[in-house]
């Protein structure tokens, strides 16, 4: 007679493996996964820093990736939006002549690489069989087209609008000057770009995974995916669905299912750990906060709109200087 229970027992079997893969993970792979993905968000804000310096010179590579790294670090629990906002935040407080617009122009330049760049690793991993990752459709992209042209047109007469265009205008500066890109932003992104494909290949490694360009390229998109969603802690979770499709499919060949689910569960989980620590501590140092309580002050000032000058007093006249 056939075991009543035999389900469970399976069931049972799988979580059996999956925790024999964690426990199973080689240590030093992870550790240099970790180190090469935090060079990487490194690497980045030094790239940031150069489209800053274009109408910021005086702002330095330390400070421009202290703020990098907190908010990237920040992105698996806020979303990859909501670590922008800190970074930009940052930023804001120590350069006192920026504006919200401005710092958000920066991004926009910063990241334009990365768009361009995940664009293409998507279209060589769709090239290379991995059908599940998708480019944008030919009717998005044709709406585009037209949409983006006719809201410029619109926009180029509302004076609150080109007020604002002025601003984001002078974040991309950077654009401007080609070789100022090519020669103080470019390269840290291609640098980021390769230090992230490396981390993925040490992940796969740590896992007993094959690896070849098919897998790392699916994995290290499908690892990236989880920031496209704006929900705070959503990323992770997104990720890890992603990785537990896109490597098998990516492999070609039959591959042990609980070290691929392992991976996804780690992969994101580290990472979201690493960076939330990192983050931190790093804000303690930009902050200056020596308690709890001084770190809550300085979150809350983050946010917080700097206060009017004062009013000169009634009858005392101003020495322009």
């Amino acid at each position: 007679m056939s075991p009543v229970f035999a389900p469970p027992a399976v069931a049972g079997s799988a979580a059996d493996r999956l925790i024999d893969a964690v426990a199973g993970a080689h240590t030093g792979l992870l550790v240099a996964a970790v180190a090469l993905h935090v060079a990487a968000q490194a690497s980045r804000g030094i790239a940031w820093r150069g489209v800053l310096a274009a109408s910021w010179p005086a702002v330095t590579r330390r400070r421009a990736c202290a703020w990098h790294v907190c908010g990237a670090g920040l992105g698996g629990v806020l979303s990859a939006r909501g670590g922008d906002a800190v970074r930009i935040a940052l930023a804001k407080r120590d350069l006192r002549d920026a504006t919200w617009p401005a710092l958000a122009g920066t991004l926009a330049a910063e990241g334009s690489f990365e768009t361009l760049c995940g664009l293409l690793l998507a279209a060589v991993a769709v090239h290379l069989g991995v059908s599940a990752l998708h480019l944008p459709s030919v009717e998005l992209l044709a709406a585009a087209v037209v949409i983006v042209p006719l809201g410029v047109l619109l926009a180029s007469r509302c004076g609150r609008i080109r007020r604002l265009a002025r601003e984001v205008a002078r974040g991309v500066a950077i654009l401007a000057h080609p070789r100022r890109w090519v020669g103080q932003v470019l390269p840290f992104q291609v640098g980021a770009r390769l230090l992230r494909l490396g981390a993925a290949t040490c992940f796969l490694l740590a896992f007993g995974l094959p690896i070849g360009p098919t897998i790392v390229i699916a994995a290290c998109a499908a690892q990236g995916s989880g920031a496209v969603l704006p929900v705070p802690g959503a990323g992770p979770a997104a990720a890890a669905a992603a990785i537990l499709v896109a490597v098998p499919m990516a492999a070609g060949q039959p591959v042990d299912h609980a070290a691929v689910a392992a991976l996804a569960l780690a992969w994101p989980m580290v990472l979201t750990l690493v960076g939330v620590a990192l983050s931190t501590a790093l804000f303690v140092v930009v902050s200056g906060a020596r308690s709890p309580r001084a770190l809550l002050r300085a979150v809350r000032a983050l946010g917080a709109r700097p206060a009017p000058a004062p009013a000169p007093a009634p009858g005392v006249a101003s020495i322009a200087p």
